[in-house]
């Protein structure tokens, strides 16, 4: 697996709002399942997984058995 990511700004609104809120649970050591995922974005549950499965397959997220984490970043905690 490589670190290169794609470019953020290629990302619609509603990736980079399902990112934030895959970032939300990751900073404080979770992964976020679809379950916790539709709770918090209040959207279908298709939608959210089209947008994970960009995110993922631009590097931006991984897919784990637990659920979904952050991808390599350059950001802070």
């Amino acid at each position: 697996m490589t670190d290169e990511r794609g470019d953020v700004q290629e990302l619609s609104d509603f990736e980079l709002v399902v990112y934030e809120a895959v970032a939300e649970i990751d900073k404080d050591g979770g992964a976020a399942d679809i379950d916790t995922l539709r709770e918090q974005i209040g959207r279908p549950e298709e939608d959210i997984w089209a947008a994970l499965g960009r995110l993922v397959s631009a590097n931006h997220l991984h897919s784990t058995p637990a659920g979904f984490t952050l991808g390599p970043h350059d950001w802070a905690p």
